[in-house]
């Protein structure tokens, strides 16, 4: 089961890392911005799978 949990674990943080490294680059300049892209209420979009990710990764890195 811990094995399955762990990979749960890895597939939260594949789903928030690519709002990650775009925000990050976002900033840089490097590529458009969430807001110009997403708008300041599109940003629903983008933080709600990152929240998602993070709480699987929570849940897949979770020890009893």
């Amino acid at each position: 089961m811990g094995a399955k949990r762990r990979w749960l674990g890895y597939l939260g943080l594949a789903l928030v890392l690519p709002w990650v490294v775009w925000c990050l680059l976002g900033l840089l300049g490097v590529v458009p911005s969430l807001v110009t892209v997403f708008g300041i209420p599109g940003l629903r979009i983008p933080a709600s799978v990152a929240i998602a990710g993070l709480l699987i990764a929570a849940l897949g890195f979770y020890h009893d």
